[in-house]
């Protein structure tokens, strides 16, 4: 399973177990699927902390993964303010509105260059990773709350 190679552990929770224990799991996730995402959303959540002060788009899977850890609220307030000195805002409803959705292009183009720079790898790797693709389109929607105002 992969394993977040940085100093600071962004989630103090088990994400893996939150994830096992979810009646709203993609069904076509396996065990391994998760482990991958868990991993991607604690990375995510570093390269947000590492370049503060804008916007970030998540991908399906690391959405899915931050829904899971927002479910433990007094943890997710715990590791927010631990890592980024506050909350870091998820609001589903960005990219509802058709003139929204030229921005939400351009934050997750934005988002997807600052990951491949950071670390070394596309942020897409399959179609499921995709902003459209979210079972609900949160990914879709949320760009402008994944933004840090340090």
């Amino acid at each position: 399973m992969p394993t977040t190679h940085q100093a600071i552990r962004p989630v103090s929770i088990d994400l893996l177990r939150a994830w096992q224990r979810s009646d709203k799991k993609i069904p076509e996730w396996t065990l391994e699927n998760a482990a991958m995402a868990a991993d991607r959303y604690e990375r995510f959540l570093l390269l947000v902390a590492a370049r503060p002060g804008q916007p970030y788009a998540p991908t399906r899977d690391i959405d899915e993964m931050w829904h899971l850890h927002m479910l433990s609220p007094k943890t997710y307030y715990d590791d927010c303010v631990r890592v980024f000195g506050e909350v870091l805002d998820h609001d589903g409803g960005f990219g509802k509105e058709a003139e929204e959705e030229v921005v939400l292009k351009e934050v997750f183009e934005t988002t997807a260059k600052l990951w491949q720079e950071h670390y070394g790898e596309p942020y897409v790797t399959d179609r499921t990773d995709a902003m459209t693709n979210c079972w609900h389109d949160c990914v879709g929607r949320c760009w402008h709350a994944c933004s840090s105002k340090k």
